[in-house]
């Protein structure tokens, strides 16, 4: 969604902040459709970056366009669990986010967040394209869920 939660022009913004350093023809990818939409593309042409950022509207199952990114960046100002960050790090792709709500679940490493609305934060992110080695998905197999639940279940003596 193309919605003020999302914190898009964050997003848009850091991009143009980190563009400079980023490998020439490098694009920003935008998913999905909403109010927004027209402010973000002035915004992205305010900063003169609209030729390197894609609105690519609403995508049927995005998350199987992942493996073609990068890097995926999630500039919400809150994301209950972060699902959407657990699909690109299943697709093999990096991940920064906002330090905020599930993604500092799902993001193991704290280097890889960055604070609401912290352009320069996020641009040095985007510059350091960090790599898909640094996501840890086995926190999320059922074998580490039983792993945490037997050691809590001896914690609270349970049989």
């Amino acid at each position: 969604r193309l919605h003020p939660d999302k914190d898009q022009a964050t997003l848009i913004k850091g991009f143009a902040q980190a563009l400079p350093q980023l490998p020439e023809g490098s694009l920003l990818a935008i998913m999905g459709s909403g109010r927004l939409e027209q402010s973000l593309k002035t915004l992205a042409q305010e900063l003169g970056v609209e030729n390197s950022v894609r609105f690519l509207g609403q995508v049927p199952n995005g998350r199987r366009y992942f493996k073609a990114f990068d890097l995926f960046a999630l500039s919400s100002d809150h994301e209950p669990f972060g699902m959407v960050l657990l699909e690109a790090m299943a697709a093999g792709v990096p991940v920064i986010a906002t330090n905020c709500g599930g993604a500092k679940e799902v993001v193991d490493n704290p280097d890889y967040l960055f604070e609401l609305g912290d352009v320069a934060g996020l641009a040095q992110l985007l510059a350091q394209r960090p790599s898909a080695e640094a996501n840890n998905l086995e926190r999320f197999t059922d074998q580490q869920a039983v792993k945490i639940f037997e050691a809590q279940r001896q914690q609270w003596n349970l049989q």
